[in-house]
């Protein structure tokens, strides 16, 4: 048809005309065993094209394919120095668990600030008597010579 032509209603409508007329299909009832027996045909074709590999046509044309490689690099050990052990310890004075890192790779040796359970408690009695005398100085001075 022309696109120019002042009658296109007329052109539309033949081409209209023209094109045959399909014949509406009536849907036949069917039991409901059928419709399952249906469904299951067309599940089983769709699961076999799934699981069947598709073959690209272009590569089985060519015997080279293109993202196949040779190339194999060259295998390298990696380590790491292994995770430190948490060990718990009891200090003896306190009681108190403490969780420590156990290094094997220190080189230091025993701890030069470990001391004895009774240097702690001689600590422990020289610090709590410069505290008090502390405390007794700033009372004093706030509150005047009364103690």
């Amino acid at each position: 048809p022309d696109a120019w032509d002042d009658d296109w209603e007329t052109q539309a409508d033949k081409a209209a005309e023209e094109q045959p007329v399909e014949p509406v299909k009536e849907e036949v009832k069917i039991t409901k065993a059928e419709r399952l027996a249906k469904h299951a045909e067309t599940n089983k074709k769709i699961w076999e094209s799934a699981e069947t590999p598709e073959t690209f046509h272009f590569l089985a044309a060519r015997d080279n394919v293109p993202l196949k490689q040779e190339f194999k690099p060259a295998l390298k050990v990696l380590s790491r120095k292994p995770a430190p052990t948490v060990v718990q310890r009891v200090d003896p004075l306190t009681g108190v668990a403490k969780l420590t890192l156990d290094d094997e790779d220190e080189e230091d040796g025993p701890k030069a600030n470990q001391l004895t359970p009774e240097e702690l408690r001689l600590r422990a009695q020289r610090e709590r008597e410069e505290k008090q005398k502390r405390y007794d100085e700033a009372r004093a001075r706030i509150l005047g010579t009364g103690s």
